[in-house]
Order: C-alpha cells, then structure tokens, then sequence
C-alpha cells in the first residue's frame, strides 16, 4: 500500500470509570481510502486494540448511533468517508460513557 493511501489517526479515549483524565492514542499507517470513518475504527479495534468503545447499528446513516466528532464536526461515521488526517472524538455536548460512547438520550444532529 502506498504512503498516500495511509492515515494518521488520533482517536479520543476516556473511560470515568478508571480515567483521571481523557487522552489521544494515536495510530499511523491506517488504510482509508474509499473507507468510511466507521470502517478505520473497526480496522484499530480489530487489528490494535479491541477495548476501543464505539457504537454502530444500521450502517446506512439512519440511526444516528453512529455520531461522533471527525476534526471538529458531528458526522455519523458509518456515512463520513475517512480522512488522511483525523481527530476522532465523542459526539459535542454529550457525556462520555466510554471512549467515542456517549449518553444518546439528548438527541444531536450530525452535520453531514
């Protein structure tokens, strides 16, 4: 696979749990293209870390339980096509219930 066909990706973790604090993992090499941002944090839970916390349910952008922050913006990351460089985080004005999960009882729209 060629350079340009790698992302670098930053990914949110927090678990109040066990967490003082939120931090970043980082990942370099992550194939993206023609991926959507859902299918690169399958491919870190399924080939670097498996206690990753994300949700996912009908993979075709009706749900919204997908919806998180791609550098900055509400997406829902089973319809956002993935980056070259990402920051991914937890849906705005949400709380955290581990890593990119959140509370969904207060409903956000995703701004795709």
């Amino acid at each position: 696979m060629s350079e340009q066909a790698l992302a670098k990706v930053k990914i949110y973790r927090y678990n109040p749990k066990v967490d003082r604090e939120p931090y970043y993992d980082e990942y370099d090499g992550i194939p993206f293209e023609g991926r959507t941002v859902l299918d690169v944090l399958k491919y870190v839970y399924e080939k670097h870390d498996t206690s990753l916390a994300f949700r996912y349910s009908c993979r075709g952008g009706l749900c919204n339980v997908c919806l998180l922050m791609l550098n900055g913006k509400n997406v829902m990351s089973c319809k956002k096509l993935a980056e070259k460089e990402m920051i991914i985080e937890p849906a705005k004005n949400k709380k955290v219930i581990k890593d990119l999960m959140v509370d969904l009882s207060e409903k956000v729209e995703a701004g795709v």
